[in-house]
């Protein structure tokens, strides 16, 4: 066995009046020992299985990042073993400065087997519009039936975009979520978990939250749903959940889809607003200082306000109005962001709109990049990253 070197061990489950938890201590090459964990309510614990693949996932960013051989100690499916090995190839291409292809070194290997399951899909939730879409698309909206799957569940999962510290704010979240999957007949199962406070590069770690907390539930699903972030027309990459690996954290027993790339962002909304049950529930901030409302200000949001403007889609109640003020005080802090609004802009005109949002946006954006002109990249010299995003959120 090697000095420097990775090892996770699972550890019993624990069952307590309130709830369930699985958890697995982690001791990284410096011999740092940290616990990972998931915590189930006790009313949906008996829907889920300590699975050693769901935690070779939640924790192969950490190993590749380490960049030294994991010993798992239990038994893991030779079929992940098989994906995670493509995945760290992926991975380690995309971001060679921060993450090398690993080997994970099992005590044995072993499918997990799963009798009497239906072919039931459980999908991940949070609120949002790609989210709230999947869940559409498959039940009452106009999915390919070749592609459609039958959701039987939804996870919606504290200590993602909700804090673990902001216990009110998951509690409030829940009241809409479940008032959406109730009108679709679809479960809601929610749990916590611990793992983003390992995973602090999240743009790139969350698809092994997602899919590491999925996996939990193959004794009763046979796949688990990941909304699609970007279409295939404006993907960028890398970003941690996408249509090229995230199916690379599947196993034999247990697969990870990622739906829904081949609709646009705009094409979703457009969708959802036909579905007043789902639209006016709509959860798109990670910016409230409420972590469960929709600040209405920050640049996702205004990103969707600005879309339905543009598209003469009505706005979502859950989303507060947008002033000229707000627009004028508007923060865009990403080159894509910038690129987006841009577009938004580009497009508007081309559509002969003269609202004068379209005015003040234009204004805010010259004055954004006047400020950055000291930089390296100005926002008006992102060539070949505008080429990337081909369109960018208007694409998406």
């Amino acid at each position: 066995m090697s000095v420097n070197a990775s090892h996770i061990w699972l550890e019993e489950p624990l069952h307590q009046e309130a709830h369930t938890t699985f958890s697995a201590v982690i001791e990284t090459p410096q011999k740092e020992r940290r616990t990972l964990w998931f915590r189930i309510p006790s009313k949906h614990s008996h829907l889920a299985v300590c699975s050693s693949d769901a935690f070779a996932i939640a924790n192969i960013f950490l190993i590749m990042k380490e960049g030294f051989t994991c010993h798992f100690h239990g038994s893991l499916s030779p079929s992940l073993l098989r994906n995670l090995a493509e995945f760290q190839s992926a991975w380690a291409v995309w971001r060679p400065d921060r993450y090398k292809r690993v080997d994970i070194v099992p005590d044995c290997e072993a499918e997990e087997v799963v009798t009497n399951k239906r072919n039931h899909a459980i999908a991940a939730f949070s609120g949002g519009v790609d989210s709230t879409h999947t869940v559409f698309r498959h039940t009452i909206g106009n999915c390919p039936k070749e592609w459609k799957r039958e959701v039987k569940a939804c996870l919606f999962v504290h200590g993602f975009d909700i804090p673990l510290k902001a216990d009110d704010a998951f509690d409030r979240a829940i009241k809409p979520i479940r008032n959406t999957l109730e009108k679709v007949n679809i479960n809601l199962i929610t749990m916590s978990t611990n793992l983003q406070e390992y995973n602090i590069e999240w743009d790139d770690t969350h698809i092994a939250g997602l899919a590491s907390t999925l996996m939990l539930f193959k004794s009763n699903f046979n796949e688990g749903l990941i909304a699609s972030g970007c279409a295939y027309s404006g993907l960028v990459i890398p970003w941690g959940s996408n249509p090229i690996t995230d199916h690379l954290l599947s196993s034999s027993s247990f697969g990870i889809v990622h739906d829904g790339a081949s609709v646009k962002r705009l094409e979703k909304i457009k969708q959802l607003s036909q579905w007043d049950d789902g639209y006016d529930n709509l959860r798109i901030c990670f910016s409230a200082e409420r972590r469960d409302e929709n600040c209405g200000v920050c640049a996702k949001c205004v990103m969707d306000i600005l879309l339905t403007r543009m598209e003469g889609i009505r706005q979502s109640k859950a989303i507060p109005d947008l002033t000229e003020a707000n627009l004028s005080a508007l923060e865009i802090p990403t080159a894509h962001q910038a690129i987006s609004f841009a577009n938004v802009v580009r497009k508007a005109k081309d559509k002969g709109i003269k609202d004068s949002w379209v005015r003040v946006l234009e204004k805010r954006i010259a004055e954004i990049e006047r400020a950055k002109s000291k930089d390296k990249k100005p926002i008006h010299h992102i060539g070949k990253l505008f080429k990337r995003m081909v369109g960018s959120s208007l694409n998406e």
